[in-house]
């Protein structure tokens, strides 16, 4: 890898051992990385202080195995303050999804510029259900999980006004003849992106049921975290 500076925001970072940190990344020209930054935690280190979530990052890492090495941090770049979202869940919950989802070393520019646009939006104000929700119909669109508006599955036939359709994951909807699914009206507005228009239990249960698909049956550790503080 070219010992370039990368764009990038942290996903995730743990301490590894006394005074370093690994820390999980998404960059704009190399996609997601792993990066050992060394005696990180050192008040004396040129990283202290500055592998911080919530902002755009610029640094040069290098190394040819998967664990790449932290060597520069530009601590005068700052696209973004060091305050947080107002939502402090829903980011943890959005990284996570990042971190689950998105193969190792694979350039987006699409999925950057969602992500960073998502930053900004809950930097500026309270993430609202709609505004997590379109982010998620896009980052499935993004990674090719996207779900099937223009067909019903059973027959490959466009949907029709008189019917109430059916979820299944990774494949789309159906006529199942369930009153408590979704009509062809409510299908085309999902697709436009016109989620007010929805159910807001309707419209999140059929992402959870979408992205848990994603996940091959594991859960997220910030859905576990969010159940603990609202009981």
């Amino acid at each position: 890898m070219p010992h370039n500076w990368e764009s990038c925001f942290l996903l995730h970072a743990r301490s590894f051992g006394d005074t370093s940190i690994i820390a999980d990344i998404f960059t704009q020209s190399s996609g997601k990385l792993s990066i050992m930054a060394k005696g990180a935690k050192n008040p004396r280190s040129k990283f202290f202080g500055h592998l911080v979530p919530f902002s755009e990052l610029r640094i040069i890492v290098t190394g040819k195995s998967e664990m790449k090495t932290l060597t520069q941090i530009d601590s005068s770049f700052a696209s973004q303050s060091s305050k947080g979202p107002h939502d402090l869940y829903t980011y943890l919950y959005v990284n996570e999804l990042m971190i689950r989802l998105l193969p190792k070393g694979l350039p987006n520019q699409e999925l950057y510029d969602l992500y960073k646009n998502f930053v900004e939006l809950a930097r500026a104000d309270v993430i609202s259900e709609i505004d997590l929700r379109a982010f998620e119909l896009e980052l499935l669109e993004v990674l090719g999980y996207g779900i099937n508006f223009d067909t019903d599955i059973k027959n490959n036939s466009e949907f029709k006004d008189s019917i109430i359709y059916s979820y299944i994951p990774e494949k789309g909807f159906y006529n199942a003849g369930d009153a408590d699914g979704f009509s062809s009206q409510e299908i085309f507005a999902i697709k436009n992106r016109e989620l007010e228009k929805i159910d807001k239990v309707k419209l999140k249960q059929l992402l959870l049921m979408a992205i848990n698909a994603c996940l091959d049956g594991r859960d997220l550790s910030s859905r576990e975290i969010f159940k603990k503080i609202r009981i």
